[in-house]
């Protein structure tokens, strides 16, 4: 759930912000790690990510095939003495160029991946935010946080469990969840 910790730690920090709790606040909590575990759309975006993924890996693995196959012919040509001096300049100015395009290529398949996750997380979040209000306004919470950090560490020292709205903001999505809680196994 890695490619989540932003989304966590975004509306962790929403919450956070909402304003200092006095007497009259009531606080729940919800396990946003769970709620987006269950989530379809989120599964589903899951994937899509997997996907878009293994296609920028295999774009750079072509890049990297190259460059060791041009790696080989150098180590090739210099052991075996065949090549001018100028020659192995050139093979190794050439192995240079790619070392930094592999690099750059490598820097540039992370940040889509970032701004495809963003593009796509985007509804989702929006989703699981107007939920969460409807459930913490129906159920007269005036403040709700995350149970637990990007890592999924619980952040929530003690709490009584109806104070945990996860079920019940997957509930107003339409979501089933075993009695549980729990995350589903990957």
């Amino acid at each position: 759930m890695k490619r989540f910790t932003p989304v966590l730690a975004a509306l962790t920090l929403a919450a956070s912000l909402a304003g200092p709790a006095t007497a009259q606040d009531r606080i729940g909590f919800a396990n946003l790690e769970v709620i987006l575990a269950y989530m379809p759309d989120a599964k589903t975006v899951n994937d899509q990510l997997d996907s878009y993924q293994r296609d920028l890996g295999k774009q750079l693995e072509t890049k990297q095939s190259y460059a060791q196959q041009k790696f080989a012919e150098y180590q090739d040509a210099k052991s075996a003495g065949v090549a001018s001096e100028a020659k192995i300049t050139e093979m190794e100015t050439e192995l240079q160029r790619l070392d930094r395009e592999i690099r750059q290529a490598a820097q540039n398949a992370d940040e889509k991946m970032l701004t495809r996750r963003n593009e796509l997380m985007e509804p989702i979040v929006e989703k699981l935010q107007k939920t969460i209000e409807i459930v913490a306004k129906a159920e007269g919470y005036t403040v709700v946080v995350n149970g637990v950090d990007g890592a999924g560490t619980s952040i929530v020292l003690y709490g009584p469990e109806d104070r945990d709205l996860t079920k019940k903001i997957l509930q107003e999505m339409g979501v089933q969840v075993p009695e549980s809680g729990e995350a589903p196994k990957k």
